[in-house]
């Protein structure tokens, strides 16, 4: 149908379905007469059979004619066009006469004389409404229809243009466009809605053409779908067996260093992503062999050994894939621990290797390095502890994939690489442990120093403790005899501090021995001798000291003694002879009267002496010179009252006459007399008195008298 070239003739109306039917059903065929002059006979056939195209093949028509215009001729014309293109869908033929009574006849004649094969009326106009209802008349023949050719006209040229369209996709596939379709299918709705004849036949004929269409693409898509399935599978098992076999085979070895690793790592990540791609390319071709197991029943089977195939294939590459990844992962963090444990070892090894100086280094710095050493090693051996856990995982890792990996040939390597870090891990903890004897040589070296040091300061504060605290405060025999005792145990301190202070050197000689270091053993033994020789000669000081001092205290004691034995024999002579004289014991009295005088110079020499040392307090000096002092004025009280006997019995016997007793005094050596001996040490000789009263009450000796002797 080409409307195209009937544009013309339908908007003029030469013939038109104006869309009504007649009181039996069949569509109302309108033929204008106005316009024959300018149609010829070919194109009105060619119109008429077009629009009687737009209907259904079974519909028969009611041609409505005016001939109140026309010529009978004319009306031949028409019926004769109409007869041709209608042939038998032709049902009726209501012609409306013409006004005039005579054309009427000869119409009813000529219709009489041809005998056409359909069914003629010749019907006035008020009279159509019998054959026609009037809202399905057009409004040109008194109806109420409407009819509009150019909205008609468009309709119909787009119904061409959808079925043309509609045969280039049936001819050819690749033209197929899903929003013409859609455009397509809302055109048909608006057919639809029209609720005319020639529309719904229209959607229909179009419906019809889309069905077939559907149909015929679901027919090629299955073959298309074999086809390409098959095409996809080949493709996808080329490349598993190919390219992505080759790429598997080639990431399938253990890396020696971390760079390495690291590269194999990222390669399986892109080999892992591509795994991916193919895993979901396999779940698709199993779906498109699901689909078309139940579109294509003849060859489910083959498709679905295809597709169980395609799922182990896919599974076993994908499977494989992760076992080398997750290996070289492994690999890489094995590696990573073993360049750490290296760092680590390097870092431990310049240390120990790093060169020290020949003097001795303070001890506070020798035992900062030690230390930094000892956390250099911990380090080193927590990195060691590391990498041979992450080895043996790596190993753990090869076994647990040993059937689609080289495990004996990983596992070999890897065990190469834990061997090579124990035995550097070993070579290395020996070096620190001689670089640690070292250290602690030193800093026992330092510590025999020091100690050293401080056994020379407990010499000296020994002295000091001498001068300070064992100084006479007290000039008494308890005191006295107290002060020795402690002074004896200050002095095995001493010599005992003093033994230690060279056991120490002898000590630190041996160790800058044995660690060649340029030590001060030499100037630490002169400080050690030259306190010990100040410690013993305030010893011997004090010792000289303390002897005059009991001396003086046991020279004091014996004269109480002589003197009190004395008075008691003068007493006895008194009482026995009843009176006593001048001469009486003269020479025992004249010799303790010298003796006297004697320890009177010894005492204030003595105190002079406690004045001068200063290492006591002046509290201490002044009570020990009193004290001196009491001690002397006692004997000379006790000498004075000895000497009062006499004198009270010569007053008596001047007056009395009577022959005086003789009484033989005891013999005894003045205590003047005591020689001296040769080398200036004090070795006393007692008189005859003094050693009886040792003999008989075990006295200690008294301290020699004479004149121009030091007494300290």
């Amino acid at each position: 149908m080409n409307w195209q070239k009937q544009r013309q003739h339908v908007l003029d109306r030469l013939a038109f379905l104006p869309g009504g039917t007649d009181r039996e059903g069949n569509a109302l065929l309108v033929v204008s007469t106005s316009q024959v002059q300018e149609c010829s006979y070919e194109n009105l056939v060619s119109l008429l059979a077009l629009l009687s195209d737009t209907l259904p093949p079974s519909t028969l028509f009611t041609v409505l004619l005016d001939t109140r215009h026309i010529h009978l001729k004319q009306l031949k014309f028409y019926l004769r066009a109409c007869q041709q293109a209608l042939y038998k869908k032709m049902r009726q033929v209501l012609i409306i006469q013409p006004e005039k009574f005579l054309e009427q006849q000869k119409i009813n004649f000529d219709l009489i004389v041809c005998g056409y094969t359909s069914k003629t009326v010749l019907i006035s106009m008020h009279k159509l409404s019998k054959f026609v209802d009037v809202n399905q008349l057009p409004e040109q023949f008194g109806g109420t229809l409407g009819y509009d050719p150019d909205a008609w006209l468009s309709k119909r040229i787009e119904i061409k243009k959808w079925q043309n369209y509609l045969a280039e996709v049936d001819t050819d596939g690749s033209r197929h466009n899903p929003d013409e379709d859609q455009t397509l299918d809302e055109f048909v709705s608006k057919l639809q809605a029209t609720k005319l004849v020639e529309d719904e036949y229209a959607a229909k004929s179009l419906k019809k053409s889309i069905r077939e269409l559907k149909a015929k693409e679901e027919e090629n898509s299955k073959e298309g779908l074999i086809k390409d399935h098959t095409a996809g599978v080949s493709d996808f098992l080329d490349w598993i067996e190919g390219s992505g076999e080759k790429w598997l085979n080639s990431l399938c070895q253990v890396a020696d260093n971390v760079d390495e690793a690291e590269g194999l790592v990222k390669q399986h990540e892109e080999l892992t992503n591509k795994t991916k791609e193919i895993e979901e390319q396999s779940h698709q071709l199993a779906e498109i062999a699901t689909r078309l197991m139940a579109a294509c029943p003849q060859v489910a089977i083959v498709l679905q050994k295809t597709r169980e195939q395609i799922r182990d294939v896919a599974e076993h590459f994908s499977y494989r894939v992760e076992a080398q990844t997750q290996f070289a992962v492994s690999n890489k963090n094995f590696r990573e621990k073993v360049g750490e444990f290296i760092k680590k070892s390097d870092q431990m090894l310049e240390k120990v290797c790093a060169e020290d100086e020949k003097t001795v280094k303070p001890i506070e710095e020798l035992t900062s390095t030690k230390k930094e050493l000892d956390e250099l090693v911990n380090s080193m051996n927590v990195a060691y502890e590391s990498a041979m856990d992450a080895g043996e995982d790596t190993v753990a890792k090869a076994r647990q994939y040993a059937e689609v990996l080289p495990a004996e040939e990983f596992v070999a390597h890897i065990a190469s690489s834990l061997n090579y870090l124990s035995q550097k891990q070993n070579r290395h903890n020996e070096l620190a442990s001689v670089k640690r004897l070292e250290q602690q040589q030193h800093i026992q070296l330092m510590t025999t120093y020091e100690d050293c040091d401080q056994a020379i300061k407990w010499l000296g504060e020994l002295k000091e403790t001498l001068h300070r605290e064992y100084s006479l405060s007290d000039i008494d025999e308890g005191a006295v005899r107290n002060l020795r005792n402690d002074r004896q145990d200050l002095d095995k301190t001493a010599i005992s501090t003093y033994q230690y202070g060279k056991q120490l050197l002898s000590m630190a000689k041996n160790s800058e021995r044995s660690s060649m270091k340029e030590g001060s053993t030499e100037e630490r033994k002169e400080k050690l001798e030259a306190a010990w020789k100040e410690l013993d000669l305030a010893i011997q000081n004090n010792e000289q000291r303390l002897k005059v001092v009991e001396s003086f205290m046991a020279t004091h004691r014996q004269m109480m003694e002589r003197v009190n034995e004395i008075e008691r024999s003068l007493r006895e002579r008194l009482r026995v002879s009843g009176k006593l004289n001048s001469i009486t014991l003269s020479t025992e009295r004249k010799r303790l009267r010298h003796d006297v005088d004697e320890l009177s110079k010894c005492g204030n020499l003595l105190s002079t002496q406690i004045n001068a040392d200063h290492t006591t307090t002046a509290q201490d000096r002044q009570n020990a010179i009193k004290q001196i002092s009491d001690k002397i004025d006692e004997v000379m009280t006790a000498q004075r009252r000895m000497e009062s006997l006499i004198g009270e019995e010569e007053e008596a016997g001047s007056s009395s006459s009577g022959k005086e007793e003789k009484h033989t005094p005891r013999k005894s050596r003045p205590l003047s007399k005591v020689p001296e001996e040769e080398g200036g040490d004090l070795s006393p000789v007692f008189p005859r008195a003094v050693r009886l009263l040792e003999t008989n009450e075990g006295i200690a000796p008294a301290i020699r008298l004479s004149k121009n002797e030091s007494y300290l």
